[in-house]
């Protein structure tokens, strides 16, 4: 490719809808993708040597084989990197990543970027959240999938959320459901909200499909529910919960926490007019709206930049109305299972990296700033820099994420010796 290529970071749906986007109009892409195979996290491929018995729904299923039938016809116009990390942006603005298959760090300046790197959990902290066999539903969803295997044990999940059920349904038909589900909503006192999600067609049907296997395998569904705290019992941890006005204690190997996703904004070079680079979001990085609207998003964002760079995209107006139609989708969603915060306890850890709890941050003023809360309160300063502990702080404190502005670099770590061997594209 003598053309400087365009830039897509991340190979998820939203990146790879991108990439075959562009590469089928005849521009050079270079695609990178942190894990060794794309997908993301919902299209997530078995691991090396493992197989694949994870049930999906059929829908998900042929999306994806059609997406990857189009990145294959075009694989001459398109770069794969994977085991590729991206860093960040040096002061001079070019990317950099962690080529990991090379060892080495090499920076890019492109053409224009599209950013399509994801969503992150979100949790409402109790005490224990942080305890071993805790872990979010969205990493034990990642681990089955790449494993085929689900853990061992008795295992609960809670929280709020789509996550909840569908994974619930995996691990049931991968043969260990999950002693219960413990939704913090109430989704059966808005009737009127549930018969709109009723007409929305396919993330309906996949959530009937989700039922059903919870039917099948006994596995109660709870609303109204809320785990208070976890603590550690041998092996194993015993989970107090809230249920209604009714208190109750269960004994689990493993706990699964879910409270939404946020878009994953840290770190990431926003929009901006004048930038030398353009660059646009794509996907739940953008905007969380499922995995059917990040293939759309993705093919919007490269449509978009098509424009920019002269050529046509007639196509716009109809993928914003089927985006429009998945914002609705999401906004019943979150109205049917919408519950009321609950403060948590004083000693209940916020920020893992630094071991901040609730009480720290009750100790700083009312009125601190975004920057106060960092720099005085010491919450997100971690290896995480914010991307957990942030949305938990903003629901608490009404206060935006609390990260470093502008975002330090390296966002993950990196080898000194990798770093060494930098090189870049004008080098190449």
């Amino acid at each position: 490719m003598t053309e400087a290529p365009i830039l897509i970071v991340g190979g998820g749906p939203a990146g790879a809808s991108a990439a075959a986007t562009l590469a089928e109009a005849g521009l050079p892409v270079l695609l990178v993708e942190q894990r060794d195979q794309l997908g993301g996290a919902i299209h997530r491929q078995p691991a090396n040597g493992a197989g694949n018995h994870v049930w999906r729904p059929a829908r998900h299923r042929r999306n994806w084989a059609a997406l990857t039938a189009r990145l294959r016809a075009c694989a001459g116009m398109i770069e794969i990197r994977t085991q590729t990390v991206f860093l960040g942006v040096d002061g001079e603005g070019r990317f950099l990543f962690d080529d990991r298959r090379a060892g080495r760090v090499f920076a890019s300046r492109p053409r224009a970027a599209i950013v399509a790197v994801g969503a992150v959990e979100t949790i409402r902290p109790f005490p224990g959240w942080e305890l071993p066999g805790v872990m979010t539903a969205g990493g034990a969803q990642v681990l089955l999938k790449e494993t085929g295997r689900p853990p061992e044990g008795p295992i609960l999940i809670a929280g709020s959320g789509p996550l909840l059920p569908a994974l619930a349904a995996q691990l049931a038909r991968a043969g260990n459901p999950p002693v219960a589900v413990l939704e913090r909503g109430r989704p059966w006192r808005r009737p009127a909200t549930l018969a709109r999600l009723a007409l929305a067609g396919g993330p309906m049907g996949e959530a009937a499909a989700y039922a059903a296997a919870l039917a099948l395998a006994r596995v109660p569904y709870r609303g109204g529910a809320v785990v208070t705290r976890a603590e550690p019992d041998g092996a194993g941890l015993t989970v107090g919960m809230r249920i209604g006005a009714d208190e109750r204690v269960l004994r689990v190997r493993h706990l699964l926490i879910h409270d939404g996703i946020e878009p994953n904004r840290v770190g990431i070079p926003l929009p901006a007019p004048e930038a030398a680079v353009p660059v646009l979001l794509a996907g739940d990085g953008r905007e969380a709206l499922g995995a059917d609207a990040a293939l759309l998003d993705g093919r919007r964002a490269a449509l978009q930049l098509l424009a920019r760079l002269g050529a046509g995209a007639a196509e716009l107006a109809g993928l914003e109305s089927r985006l429009e139609r998945a914002r609705r989708v999401q906004a019943a969603l979150a109205q049917a299972l919408r519950s009321e915060p609950v403060e948590p306890a004083p000693e209940t850890l916020i920020c893992r990296c630094e071991g901040r709890s609730y009480a720290d941050l009750q100790a700083l003023d009312g009125d601190a700033s975004a920057r106060e809360i960092r720099l005085m309160g010491r919450f997100g300063l971690g290896a995480c820099q914010g991307r957990f502990c942030g949305p938990m702080i903003a629901a608490l404190r009404g206060r935006p994420v609390p990260a470093a502005s502008p975002p330090r670099w390296p966002l993950r770590p990196v080898s000194v010796a990798a770093l060494a061997r930098l090189s870049t594209d004008e080098t190449e």
